[in-house]
């Protein structure tokens, strides 16, 4: 039986989709919205929230905001390469693919971004997953992929400066 709290998680997070949007709007990043938190409370919703949900956007673009235990400052402290990006299933199934994950540690609150446009250059693997009690498929991507999170900051700046000049 999994011991793994989804609505705990879920809520938890909302809170780091919060903390990422409150970080882009203070480097002055326009066109921030968080959806609403809702809770999955049964196999069809939590089905519907993996296509659907989206956990930051910015001006358009679908920021996907995942959570680590691990403790790291930045991507070359990440204890481990390759690392996670998202379940395969998980990934594959979202309707609108997001522009870039944004890994947070939970106990620094540092970050780095994943660009999805290095896809091509992800692997797979499977993994046991002990707090749910079950394996899934992972995709990887080696540390050389990721980016500082400010290097994100400044294409979505540069991406909304543009799109003003074209006004």
């Amino acid at each position: 039986m999994s011991k793994f709290n989804y609505h705990k998680a879920m809520l938890e997070g909302h809170g780091y989709n919060l903390y990422v949007a409150d970080l882009l709007s203070s480097f002055g990043v326009p066109g921030i919205e968080v959806p609403e938190f809702s809770m999955a409370n049964n196999p069809d919703e939590v089905r519907d929230k993996t296509m659907n949900e989206k956990d930051v956007i910015v001006d358009g673009l679908v920021l996907e905001i995942k959570s680590s235990s691990r403790m790291f400052r930045d991507v070359n402290d990440f204890p481990h390469n390759p690392l996670i990006v998202d379940t395969v299933s998980g990934f594959d199934s979202k309707v609108v693919k997001p522009f870039a994950y944004v890994i947070i540690s939970q106990i620094t609150h540092h970050l780095f971004a994943i660009p999805v446009a290095t896809k091509p250059s992800w692997t797979i693997r499977t993994y046991h997953d002990a707090d749910r009690n079950h394996q899934d498929r992972f995709y990887m991507v080696q540390k050389r992929h990721c980016r500082p999170f400010v290097e994100m900051v400044d294409v979505l700046l540069e991406r909304a400066h543009e799109r003003t000049n074209q006004m």
